[in-house]
Formats: structure tokens, C-alpha cells, sequence
């Protein structure tokens, strides 16, 4: 045989065995271990979308209408408020002419490091079992020209709010516009704003 009868069957050799690795690998023969594996796979969703305790007072809804929340992208244009309402509020009660649970409304004054937070991507969703207990969604209202729009904050990997989420949400300087004494009977409700 001569030297390009050789190199013209080891091509022909190498090209088949070639094929016959992609085949192989089209037709999904490999063993499972000897492929990549993405885990986890996905963005995690948020456990709720609602705040636990439902907004009810129609003072309050005026700033913070029932809608369904999503993630915050954020927005190119100025923002004209932000608001943060939550039904659950703890005050000091006497149990005889206050009594709780309030539902209140708050404006947010500065809300950039808020927002700045709101804009962070979901996390991807765990690779292990999560707990799903419970968890308020920490709802943000933001008016931008004229209209109203609910954001849940980012979550983790388990579908809680982040970490960094919950600081900003906490840390938020508000000022109160409305709070309705939803423990009081109705003839003692005192709403202040």
C-alpha cells in the first residue's frame, strides 16, 4: 500500500469514526453522567403575589389599588410616587378606644435605593426542597404618569423576598397618609390622614 493509499484510509477511518460519535451522541446514547447537567433550572417565583394581610379600606386602595404584582424592571422616566400599604400594622392599643390591627399607607420620600433594590433579578430556583411557609410578597406601588403599578420584591432562590429586598423595604424612609384601626368596632373606627 502506499503512503497515500494509507493517509486515504486513516481519513476514511477517523471520518467514520467521527460519525459515529455524532450519531451517537444525536441519538443520545451517552450515559446521562457524561452530560452537563443545569440545576437548577429556571427563575424562582414568588411564594405570593398578595400581601398576607388583604387590603381592605378604601382610603388606603386610593394609593395602593388591588392589582397583581410582578417583577420591577424599572423605569426610564422620572417616577412620580411610591407607595408601601400594608394591612398588619402594629400600633401601642389601649383595647378600649384602639385595638389594631391597622392598615395604613405610606408614601415613600426618597425612593431610589428602594427601587434600586426592586430592580435586582429573581434568583434561579433551588436545587434543594424549600419550606413553603407563608411569605409577603413586600409589595411596592409605583404612580408613573398617571397610572398605578404593584411590584413583589426580588426573591430568592427559594421564592422569598431577597435579603437585600427586605433591608431596602424595611429601611425605607415613609410618611404616613392613612391609618384605619381595622380592630375597632365599626362605630369606634378612627381614620387619621
Amino acid at each position: 500500500m502506499t503512503q497515500a493509499a494509507e493517509r486515504r484510509a486513516r481519513h476514511r477511518l477517523l471520518f467514520a469514526a467521527l460519525a459515529a460519535v455524532v450519531l451517537l451522541a444525536l441519538s443520545g446514547c451517552f450515559p446521562a453522567t457524561s452530560l452537563p447537567r443545569t440545576e437548577p433550572s429556571g427563575v424562582a417565583h414568588p411564594i405570593s403575589v398578595a400581601p398576607l394581610a388583604p387590603l381592605v379600606v378604601p382610603r388606603v386602595l386610593a394609593f395602593c389599588p388591588l392589582l397583581d404584582a410582578v417583577h420591577y424592571s424599572g423605569y426610564p422616566l422620572v417616577i412620580d410616587k411610591v407607595y408601601i400599604c400594608r394591612g398588619d400594622e402594629e400600633r401601642a392599643t389601649d383595647g378600649v378606644s384602639t385595638y389594631g390591627p391597622w392598615e395604613v399607607a405610606y408614601r415613600i420620600d426618597h425612593p431610589d435605593a428602594l427601587l434600586a433594590a426592586y430592580r435586582a433579578p429573581d434568583a434561579l430556583k433551588a436545587p434543594k426542597v424549600c419550606g413553603h411557609f407563608p411569605s409577603d410578597p413586600l409589595t411596592i406601588w409605583v404612580r408613573h404618569d398617571g397610572a398605578t403599578k404593584a411590584y413583589y420584591a426580588p426573591v430568592d432562590a427559594c421564592g422569598n423576598p431577597s435579603d437585600a429586598a427586605t433591608s431596602a423595604y424595611e429601611n425605607a424612609k415613609r410618611t404616613l397618609l392613612v391609618e384605619v384601626d381595622r380592630g375597632a368596632p365599626p362605630s369606634k373606627k378612627d381614620a387619621a390622614g
